[in-house]
């Protein structure tokens, strides 16, 4: 039945543009710096954030108030993702510290990056030094080792990832978006059209990409030849991140709000400080905790967890 109503409204919001009610659920504050990054673990409802000033904090989502530092260090943490029982941190000089869930410890830190980290995938990482570090082998993707084979991808950095089955699409501060080969990373095809700095992707389906960045505009290509197809000018100042659930395209911004579009890229709804008591910096990252809820990080120090409901 539920899936049916999800259907049901993905299919309903262009014809009849229902109200969509934002509610703020929580907030989880305790950090004294910028909070780059996050990573949700859905299945036990918790937030991993990462600091510029140098903590990673867990978060229980239904009970906010409480959140415990599991690893802190003398640099700014740009990266976080969980892979299997670990979270694999990446920091402002290139190191990438591994902490073991099961213990709150850290088990090892390793310089793999010359300069900051700016995002981590389960078996791959980039950053500032437009290298992609990726599995040696096939095997090794499969088998979900954290590799150490490095190739010289962009001239300048590489700010962001996004995978689909085969491919795993990487955006960087040379405009460019790179498709890549997951079996062996060779560069299937380049799409250009943004004028600055690629710093967010998203899959909508198989054949359609949006990216966003520097130039705030928020652009869709279609995969099978390889050219942008739609594009909208989508916040005031640079679009930092985007996420999206199979409904509702997430949109964050250092102009301080959040933008939700539907997968045709229509504006339905902005989430800012004098509307829903939003954030009061730059919003560094949104991603959908499930298909109504989502949560925010920002400058301000803050995360932010949010309800989205259909009002027909």
């Amino acid at each position: 039945m539920q899936l049916f109503r999800s259907l049901y409204v993905s299919s309903y919001v262009m014809a009849r543009r229902p109200d969509i009610q934002i509610t703020k659920v929580a907030q989880f504050a305790g950090h004294k710096d910028s909070i780059y990054d996050f990573v949700l673990d859905a299945e036990t409802r918790t937030i991993y954030s990462a600091c510029a000033g140098g903590f990673v904090v867990k978060w229980d989502i239904d009970n906010p108030e409480e959140g415990t530092m599991i690893l802190q260090s003398g640099e700014a943490f740009y990266s976080i993702a969980k892979v299997g029982n670990t979270l694999k941190v990446g920091s402002r000089s290139g190191v990438i510290y591994t902490v073991d869930l099961a213990t709150n410890s850290l088990v090892e830190s390793t310089q793999l990056h010359q300069g900051g980290v700016f995002f981590i995938g389960g078996k791959y990482s980039g950053g500032e030094d437009g290298v992609l570090l990726r599995p040696k082998t096939i095997a090794d993707s499969v088998g979900g080792h954290f590799g150490k084979n490095t190739m010289l991808l962009a001239p300048d950095s590489l700010r962001c990832a996004v995978e689909s089955e085969d491919s795993l699409f990487v955006g960087a501060s040379d405009n460019i978006i790179y498709e890549l080969d997951k079996s062996t990373y060779e560069v299937k095809q380049k799409l250009m059209g943004h004028t600055n700095s690629v710093f967010a992707l998203a899959l909508i389906d198989e054949n359609t990409l949006v990216s966003t960045g520097r130039d705030a505009m928020i652009r869709a290509w279609d995969l099978t030849i390889g050219k942008e197809v739609h594009s909208v000018p989508a916040h005031e100042y640079q679009a930092k991140s985007m996420s999206y659930n199979g409904h509702i395209l997430l949109s964050s911004s250092m102009d301080k709000s959040i933008k939700l579009w539907s997968k045709e890229l229509e504006l339905l709804k902005v989430i800012d400080l004098d509307r829903y008591d939003g954030h009061t910096n730059c919003i560094n990252k949104v991603e959908w905790l499930d298909e109504n809820m989502f949560v925010s990080c920002s400058d301000d120090r803050s995360l932010y967890l949010w309800k989205v409901e259909f009002m027909f």
